[in-house]
Order: C-alpha cells, then structure tokens, then sequence
C-alpha cells in the first residue's frame, strides 16, 4: 500500500470516529432535552393540580353548607370551614377523626346509617335535624353520595347539608300568622252572622239571619250565653225576621237556646215568626214553655223594657 492509500485510510477512520462521537453526542443531548422537558411537564402538572387544589378549597370554604367527605372506616378525609364551625373544631382537628364522634349521641346512629345506605344504594337526599354544639337544634336538607374512583372502586361518602332553619322558622311563623288570620277572620263572621246587640243595661237582642246549620246553631247558642254573662241580661231577645225556613234543627235549637239561657235566670222573647214558621213550630211540637213569642222586634224590645220597669 503506497502512502496515499494508507492517508486515504487514515482519513477515513477518523471521519468514522468523528461520526461516532457526533452520534454519541446527540443522543446525550436528546436525552438532556428530554429530561428537562419531562422535569418542565411534571412542573406544569403540579402547579395545575395545585391551582385546582386551590379552586377547590375556596368552594369548599365560602359555601354556606356544610360538606365533608369520610373515608370507609368513617373517618373524615375532607371538611370544609362551615362543617367545622358546625362541629366546634378547626379542620386540621376533625381530619381522621371517626364523623359520628362529633354528632350528638341521638343522632350519631341516624347518620351513620344514612352513610352506609349512600354507600350501598347510591345518592341520598333527606332532610335531618341535628343538635348543634350549643344545645339547639337545626334543620339540615343533606344529600349524601358514594365517592368512587377512576376503577369505580368505592372510596367513600359525601356530604352536602344546607341549613334550612331560618327558612323552617319562618314557615312556622308563616303558619302561626296564617292561623291567627283565620282565626280572627272566624270571629269575625261569627260576630256578623250571630251578632248581639245591648239593649239596655239587661237586655240583649240577636237577630238573626240566613239560614241555620248545626255548626251556626253552636255558634248562636255560645254567643247568646256568653253575652248573657257579659251583660248580666235578664232578658235575652232573639229575632227571626231574618230566617225564612224553620226545620227540626232550627227549632230544638231555638228551643236549646232558650232552655240554657233560662238557667242562667234570663227570660227569652222570641220575634219576628212569621206564619210559615209558626206553623212549622206547631207541626213541629217544639216545646215553646217559658219562651215569649211577639210579632216583632220592635214590640219585643217594648216589652222588656217594660218589664225591667
């Protein structure tokens, strides 16, 4: 091999090398880059999980209802600030403790049940009242849902409870005014359909109007001796000009009247019959004794005057 051959081989061989050392380079620089790439990707997934961590707290701990999450052994593995207001305790306390130990004795078991069936069956929407560290007791509507992973393995329970005592109060208070209305509304109308009327110091007039019922006959019967009391009446006249039908009812009822008012030492006058309605009394056979009968009111109120002369 003449010398140009053996500088031509000489060349070659280190141009190999050259390569040889530009491939080992390259892949050592792919690797570099691929590490700090990987490095830069794992940065960006911590902060973005950090940043989600964050949202997450920041819901968890402005709501105003109550939330948690407990593992499967019951123990709390997230509380938010409202739960542990409710609870008495910071966050940091109640995490890993068992949730029932922080409930009421009444209603520990009651929850804990509530827990195994979200587990169980699926979600749960209830309503609940607990008793509160300070002793009262508030109205809670709480949903409870199993808590599965990405295999649907299940992980726990959750917890979300709105307090609705404020709402529940003013319901009841709603109800309470609503009843008072009525009730007020139901003297009223006994007032207007059973009114009694002070004659003179003694006396009392109640006429009457419209048609009479057992529940109106109860009405007139308690107006009519509750007034007698009140005005100390030895004279108690009830007119009815007002009624067009008299029926069985009607007349034992009058009769009732009349009969309960001479006990308490009052005479009643009855006026304004008209001739249907004495004949109705007559076919009747209602026992009128010891009840005067005028022909109107005008005549009964003369006579009770006169008689208190």
């Amino acid at each position: 091999m003449n010398e140009g051959a053996e500088n031509a081989s000489g060349i070659e061989a280190e141009r190999d090398e050259l390569r040889a050392e530009v491939e080992r380079l390259r892949r050592r620089l792919a690797e570099v880059e691929g590490t700090a790439a990987s490095g830069t990707e794992s940065k960006r997934v911590e902060q973005d999980l950090l940043a989600q961590q964050a949202v997450l707290r920041a819901f968890l701990d402005n709501t105003p209802a109550l939330m948690f999450v407990k593992d499967l052994e019951g123990r709390f593995v997230l509380v938010n600030e409202e739960y542990a207001k409710f609870a008495g305790r910071t966050p940091a306390e109640l995490m890993g403790r068992v949730g029932t130990s922080v409930l009421a004795a009444s209603d520990a078991p009651k929850m804990d049940a509530a827990d195994r069936r979200a587990m169980t069956e699926g979600r749960l929407h209830f309503t609940a009242t607990l008793t509160i560290p300070d002793g009262s007791r508030k109205t809670f509507v709480t949903v409870k849902f199993p808590i599965r992973d990405e295999e649907d393995e299940l992980l726990g329970v959750g917890t979300v409870a709105i307090d609705m005592s404020r709402e529940q109060e003013a319901e009841e208070a709603r109800a309470a005014l609503q009843e008072k209305i009525i009730a007020a509304q139901e003297a009223t109308i006994r007032e207007l359909t059973t009114p009694l009327l002070p004659i003179t110091d003694h006396v009392v007039a109640m006429p009457l109007v419209g048609t009479i019922n057992e529940r109106r006959a109860q009405q007139i019967l308690d107006a009519l001796l509750e007034g007698i009391t009140r005005h100390q009446a030895t004279v108690a006249i009830l007119d009815v000009t007002g009624i067009r039908i008299v029926d069985t009812h009607v007349a034992h009822a009058l009769v009732h009247a009349a009969q309960a008012a001479k006990l308490l030492g009052t005479r009643v006058v009855l006026t304004g019959m008209s001739p249907a309605i004495a004949q109705t009394f007559v076919e009747l056979g209602a026992d009128l004794q010891g009840i005067v009968t005028l022909g109107t009111l005008q005549s009964g109120i003369a006579w009770a005057i006169r008689g208190r002369r």
